[in-house]
């Protein structure tokens, strides 16, 4: 007779192998299903867009993930953003989908970047045989400031006239998807029901067979010289921007260059064409409208055309903003195009350091808590190099003072410079010589000393 311990095996051995034939409850995959994220929140900056957590890719504003392929199961998708001066993400956003085969999935993140609405967009996957000539469109509305509007979406000869819209959308609706045969097309917006009254227009546009496109339009923001603008979203997840040729870029003159002395800015190489007279050190230019493609501009003294003493050329897009700076000394001068990251982001102040300085090499930017010193502090931007472009810091809301040091020494040439900030300010500073080869100062385009 088996006893009480040998029981008890026996009942835990009849336990397992009754679990064993118990069918497993855990769902099966069958196929896969595809999704991406499209940000149309301004003031957002880059968004890290999840799936659980893990990282699927940053999109920025006007921007989409990479589409990403996953198996027909139920997942939770988030939103997390980094709030400078907080110690790790914070989330902002979920949304759960449940994934169906050969489904393709979007979701567009629109309002505000702490509390954004999420919009899930649901279509099939698209296949093209390879004799296929078309392409798939599909037209998005993703302008907050905008109302209903009508696409038209056709050959650059044929007008918009009404009833021949592709589609009339609400803010955060999107159209069923249409084929076109390959060849080029121009993508006009309305105002519903009236075609007179155009809110954008893009240039003449090839596209492809066998893409499938979102075309969506935006709000500008502080990069565009448009108030609407309107890109090709592909299905993979790059984007292709479509400006609206009514609005021609912009560019601003700044001169750096203490050796380069008062100049004047041509725009054609015979010199007859003067658009800025008597531009000195230091000088900054309004934004002066200029024509798409190559822009040629030729700086002689002022008002003497015996010489050019510096010339700059290259491709302008429609609806972009160019900043040019002169910098370098006799002999050598540079003109540096540059296109500033002016757009505010309200999960952090910005600040833009640019070094056009002839006397240093590298410098470090210091931005330190008010009162607070350089030695009792890490620079904020270090190893900065002359006539580099180089990305925004972040600063949380606060009071600082901005110092300039030699690299690696504490050594101040240049401040303090005492400034306020609040999420969503841009400081934008190009660092310049004085009379003192041993001294630096800050010559402050937006977001300037407070005291």
């Amino acid at each position: 007779m088996p006893n009480k311990l040998t029981a008890s095996l026996l009942c835990i051995i009849a336990l397992m192998l009754g679990a064993c034939d118990v069918e497993s409850t855990l769902p099966e995959a069958t196929g896969k299903a595809s999704i991406r994220a499209i940000n149309a929140v301004q003031s957002s900056g880059d968004v890290n867009f999840l799936i659980e957590e893990r990282s699927i890719g940053a999109v920025d504003y006007k921007e989409s993930s990479s589409t990403a392929r996953y198996d027909d199961l139920n997942y939770t998708f988030n939103f997390d953003v980094v709030f400078t001066g907080e110690s790790s993400f914070r989330r902002v956003a979920s949304r759960n989908i449940d994934f169906e085969v050969g489904k393709d999935y979007t979701l567009l993140m629109s309002g505000e970047v702490a509390s954004p609405t999420l919009t899930l967009w649901e279509g099939e996957e698209r296949e093209f045989a390879e004799t296929d000539t078309v392409f798939e469109a599909k037209f998005a509305h993703a302008a907050a400031s905008l109302g209903s509007i009508d696409y038209y979406f056709d050959d650059p000869a044929v007008a918009p006239v009404l009833g021949n819209q592709v589609a009339t959308l609400s803010f955060g609706e999107v159209s069923a998807p249409v084929d076109y045969t390959e060849g080029t097309y121009v993508l006009t917006i309305t105002a519903a029901g009236d075609p007179d009254t155009v809110l954008y227009v893009s240039s003449s546009t090839f596209v492809g067979q066998r893409n499938v496109l979102f075309f969506t339009a935006f709000d500008g923001d502080a990069s565009d010289t448009a108030p609407v603008t309107a890109r090709a979203i592909a299905a993979q997840g790059t984007s292709l921007n479509l400006p609206d040729p009514n609005y021609p870029p912009t560019v601003q003159f700044i001169n750096a260059s203490r050796d380069l002395g008062t100049v004047d800015i041509y725009s054609d190489e015979e010199l007859t064409s003067r658009i800025v007279a008597e531009h000195g050190y230091l000088g900054v230019t309004d934004e002066t409208s200029t024509a798409g493609g190559a822009a040629d501009f030729f700086y002689t003294p002022a008002g003497d055309t015996a010489a050019i003493l510096l010339q700059t050329n290259f491709v302008a897009f429609d609806g972009a903003r160019y900043r040019i700076i002169a910098t370098g000394v006799a002999g050598d001068f540079n003109a540096v195009v540059n296109f500033p990251d002016r757009v505010p982001e309200l999960t952090r102040a910005k600040l833009l350091s640019y070094h056009a300085s002839n006397n240093f090499s590298f410098l470090d930017v210091y931005a330190v808590p008010a009162e607070e010193s350089v030695d009792d502090n890490d620079a904020l931007r270090p190893f900065l190099a002359p006539n580099d472009v180089t990305a925004a810091a972040g600063l949380a809301a606060g009071s600082y003072d901005v110092y300039i040091t030699e690299f690696q020494e504490k050594i101040v040439l240049a401040g303090p410079y005492r400034v306020d900030v609040v999420l969503g300010d841009v400081i934008d500073m190009i660092i310049v010589d004085t009379d003192d080869p041993a001294v630096l100062d800050v010559l402050f385009l937006g977001g300037g000393p407070t005291g």
